[in-house]
């Protein structure tokens, strides 16, 4: 999955557990500060790899993808992104 999609995901699942309802691109643009032409292509990018799953009225995050968040996200001060893979030992 691409770097840039993180962001979106993590958008899509706060705003998701804050309403309660479905998410749309137009949703989280401002929250993103990116146009809703590329939020939309992100969804589909998630949806593609069943981090998001298309629902009535807009999107929805997986079980899949807020699993994928806790475990290889960790947000810095700077609100950036870092991504880490914590992978249990035996």
């Amino acid at each position: 999955m691409e770097r840039a999609n993180c962001p979106v995901l993590a958008a899509t699942v706060e705003y998701y557990d804050s309403t309660g309802g479905p998410v749309t691109p137009a949703a989280i643009t401002d929250t993103l500060d990116r146009d809703e032409a590329a939020v939309a292509t992100r969804f589909r990018q998630l949806v593609d790899c069943e981090l998001l799953a298309p629902v009535q009225d807009g999107y929805r995050p997986t079980v899949t993808g807020r699993e994928f968040l806790s475990s290889s996200i960790s947000m810095s001060s700077a609100g950036r992104s870092s991504w880490t893979r914590t992978i249990p030992r035996d």
